[in-house]
């Protein structure tokens, strides 16, 4: 069991394909930034409180903090169960959102196919009860049509399990994806900002209450804050 490890996941292939998403475990604590928002990071602490948040340490680079803070979006632990483990965060990426990117390739990527025309990959994140026995001894729950991303034993002797499938995206959701990207936009331009090429996001929730984070392609302003339902 190591107090630290870190994974990176990318979703797509050729050169189409999503940001390049960090998932960091230290000690009890997991934490996930994506290549294209350097400036941000998802924190999921072992108390239950979680956070989109502006980094501490470069808020006199950003080019806007809300008046609320530098905390974009605050929730707690879902009280959810996927089967034996418990359900913690997710992250959503829809084929329409992937780009041509360029990565690099001494950079070890788990990656994850483009999920194809109108459907989105999820990708969940989830927590087993303390382990008594090594984690290869525990029965990991993931069944189809859930898939197996990684699995790691944080300090506590929990098991972090992340696991990919695929799911439709609704017209509702991409319609509200285009509004956030809309909103980012004028907020860019609100702020004298030039907004070609700058970033959109949302937090998402979906019907179980469990929260998300949604990857929007640049199309607006960074902080395009908005809450959306799937």
């Amino acid at each position: 069991m190591t107090k630290r490890a870190k994974f990176k996941i990318v979703v797509g292939e050729g050169k189409r394909q999503s940001e390049v998403w960090t998932v960091s475990l230290t000690k009890n604590d997991v934490y996930l930034a994506s290549s294209g928002a350097k400036h941000t990071k998802i924190s999921l602490h072992e108390s239950g409180q979680g956070s989109w948040s502006i980094r501490s340490e470069v808020l006199d680079q950003v080019p806007f903090v809300p008046t609320t803070g530098r905390h974009l979006a605050l929730w707690n632990k879902p009280k959810v169960s996927m089967g034996h483990l418990s359900a913690l965060f997710y992250l959503l990426f829809p084929d329409s959102e992937l780009r041509p990117r360029e990565l690099r390739h001494d950079v070890p990527l788990i990656r994850i196919p483009s999920p194809g025309k109108g459907a989105g990959v999820r990708i969940d994140f989830a927590l087993s009860p303390p382990l008594d026995a090594p984690p290869d001894k525990y029965p990991l729950d993931v069944q189809p049509p859930l898939s197996l991303l990684f699995s790691h034993q944080l300090a506590n002797r929990q098991l972090l399990v992340a696991s990919w499938h695929v799911i439709p995206i609704p017209d509702s959701l991409t319609e509200r994806m285009d509004r956030a990207r809309a909103m980012s936009w004028a907020a860019a331009v609100a702020q004298g900002r030039d907004p070609v090429g700058t970033k959109a996001a949302a937090s998402v929730t979906d019907r179980h209450g469990i929260p998300g984070f949604i990857e929007v392609a640049p199309n607006g302003g960074m902080f395009g804050v908005t809450s959306l339902g799937n």
